[in-house]
């Protein structure tokens, strides 16, 4: 009895890990994003409908938060280190992207546009 649970379990196990050894699908394109007081360089970002993309961001000066609300991401990005986003593109249409981090007085007027095609 004991060893066909121990199999079952064994079973059980393999089966979850291999579940979490699934892939994400590789990224066809990959874009640069700098984030800096108080812009977004590129300030509009267009993919293509149902692609993966890697969005490869950083910051030129303080801490920053790379944020598109509709979309559920919210990401910090750290002086001296690449926030790397794998971002499957959603329904065609324009996303607001913004520093969801206070980063200075005119922190408010940082933002840009993501734009699936």
């Amino acid at each position: 009895m004991n060893k066909a649970i121990l199999s079952a379990l064994t079973a059980a196990l393999a089966l979850c890990l291999l579940a979490g050894c699934q892939r994400q699908a590789t990224p066809s394109e990959h874009i640069n994003v700098v984030m800096k007081k108080y812009s977004i360089d590129p300030p509009v970002i267009r993919i293509k409908s149902g692609s993966t993309v890697e969005l490869l961001v950083t910051t030129a000066d303080v801490q920053h938060g790379f944020d598109v609300p509709k979309l559920g991401i919210k990401e910090p990005v750290q002086p001296g280190k690449t926030t790397s986003i794998i971002l499957k593109a959603p329904a065609k249409g324009e996303y607001e992207i913004v520093c969801g981090i206070i980063c200075g007085p005119h922190h408010d007027d940082m933002g840009g546009k993501l734009i699936v095609e």
